[in-house]
């Protein structure tokens, strides 16, 4: 009768070598993986502080080359038809800012922006400062070819001297960007919502309207 033979404590040595080998190599793949991750939504959050840069910079020398009121529409999941569940921002010229300005009429200067995937504006003041945000949502009504479209979004508006007129006060405003998500409408930062690289704050100048970034 054939007698089986044991495997040899060398080939068993061998056998834990390589299953060493594999958990380093996959520890070593889910650590590369989250630094991936890390730095997308890194990227993300860059790009659309970017992005609300160049647009408001837009809106303010659009301003004063045109002589008018150029608008910031702050647009969230269900303020527009067709959405895809992100934050959208629109540039509307007004010519005459009324005197009671429930309602305002203006002309889109461009299709409206999505911020990247991820990406919300959290309302909330930063060392003191309004966030356009926190204010009451006012009516917007522009004309798109045939078709008049009206929905109410939060405002901020730049005046033909190129400094904030919307909303009304002395001091600066801030823009909060941050990485999180919208649940039932409402923007929700991430459990790391005050961390570095989480979260950008724009001041915008009352005077002059520029944007630049503060650590809020």
């Amino acid at each position: 009768m054939r007698r089986l033979s044991r495997p040899s404590s060398r080939n068993a040595a061998f056998s834990l070598v390589e299953i060493c080998a594999v958990l380093a190599v996959t520890l070593l793949l889910l650590t590369a993986g989250i630094r991936i991750l890390g730095g997308t939504s890194g990227q993300s959050l860059k790009s659309a502080t970017d992005s609300c840069t160049g647009l408001l910079e837009q809106a303010r020398a659009t301003a004063i080359t045109s002589r008018s009121f150029v608008v910031l529409a702050i647009a969230e999941p269900g303020d527009l038809p067709g959405d895809d569940e992100r934050c959208m921002i629109g540039l509307f010229k007004i010519t005459d800012w009324p005197a009671s300005a429930a309602t305002l009429d203006g002309v889109l200067l461009r299709r409206w922006q999505p911020l990247p995937s991820g990406i919300i504006l959290l309302p909330g003041s930063v060392k003191g400062l309004r966030n356009p945000r926190d204010e009451p949502e006012m009516t917007l009504r522009s004309q798109s070819g045939k078709q008049t479209i009206e929905g109410r979004f939060h405002l901020l508006a730049i005046n033909p001297r190129g400094g904030l007129h919307w909303p009304a006060g002395s001091d600066p405003l801030v823009l909060r960007i941050a990485q999180g998500a919208y649940q039932h409408r409402q923007p929700t930062a991430g459990t790391r919502s005050h961390s570095k690289g989480v979260e950008n704050t724009l001041r915008i100048g009352r005077l002059t309207a520029r944007p630049y970034r503060i650590d809020g």
